[in-house]
C-alpha cells in the first residue's frame, strides 16, 4: 500500500473527532488555544485534518491549509471560514515557494509522515527567513526513561494496527536538527504531548 496517499485517514475521517474527544477535553483543546496565540502574518497549516485548530486562530489571520486526505478536507471545509483556503497536499511535497509564510502550524501530523526529515525540511523551506515561526502540537517519545521504554514497546503493535502513526518519534530533536531555534515548549501526559514554538534561524 502507498502510505503517502491519504487513504488511511480517509477511512477514519468520519469518526475521528469522536475518537479524539477525550484527549481534546483533557489536553488538546487548551494546548491548541495556547499554541495558536503565536500565529501571525501569512499562515500555513499542514495536515489540517478535520479542522480542530480553526476556532483558535487570532482574528484577522488568513490561513492556507493543506491535508493529504480528501475526506479529512471535506470535514474541515464545513468548519472553515472565508479566511481559510484548503488544498490537497502532503507535508513532504509542499507546492509553495520558498519563504512564502510567516507561520507554519502542524497538529498531530509529524507522527505519521513517511519521511520526517523531509517533512520538517519542507516546513522550514516555506517559512520566511526573517523570523518565521514553526508552531507544533505533536505527540512524541516522552522524556521519562521508563515511560519512554513503554512507548517504544507499544509502538510496533500500534503501527501494525494503524499503518501510519508512530508513537515514539523524536520530533523535537528533528526540529532542532533542521535549523530551528526552540523558543518555547509545554508538555502534557509526561512529555508524550508537546506544544513547541520554534524560529527559523537561517
Amino acid at each position: 500500500m502507498d502510505r503517502s496517499d491519504g487513504r488511511t485517514f480517509d477511512r477514519i475521517a468520519s469518526p475521528y473527532d469522536r475518537g479524539m474527544a477525550p484527549l481534546e477535553k483533557l489536553w488538546l483543546r487548551d494546548m491548541r488555544q495556547r499554541l495558536l496565540r503565536w500565529a501571525r502574518g501569512r499562515v500555513l497549516e499542514v495536515g489540517i485534518g478535520t479542522g480542530a485548530n480553526l476556532p483558535f486562530y487570532p482574528a484577522g489571520v488568513r490561513v492556507a491549509a493543506v491535508d493529504e486526505s480528501p475526506d479529512m478536507l471535506a470535514v474541515a471545509r464545513q468548519r472553515a471560514a472565508a479566511r481559510v483556503s484548503l488544498a490537497r497536499m502532503d507535508a513532504e511535497h509542499l507546492a509553495f515557494p520558498d519563504g512564502a509564510f510567516d507561520t507554519v502550524v502542524t497538529g498531530l501530523v509529524l507522527c505519521s509522515v513517511v519521511d520526517p526529515g523531509r517533512a520538517v525540511g519542507e516546513l522550514r523551506r516555506v517559512l520566511s527567513a526573517g523570523g518565521g515561526r514553526l508552531l507544533l502540537l505533536e505527540h512524541m517519545r516522552p522524556w521519562n526513561g521508563l515511560f519512554a521504554r513503554l512507548v517504544d514497546l507499544a509502538n510496533a503493535p500500534w503501527y501494525a494496527f494503524n499503518g501510519r502513526c508512530h508513537l515514539n518519534r523524536r520530533t523535537q530533536d528533528a526540529v532542532a536538527a533542521a535549523g530551528f531555534q526552540i523558543e518555547h515548549v509545554e508538555s502534557a501526559a509526561g512529555g508524550l504531548l508537546r506544544l513547541i514554538v520554534a524560529e527559523k534561524r537561517y
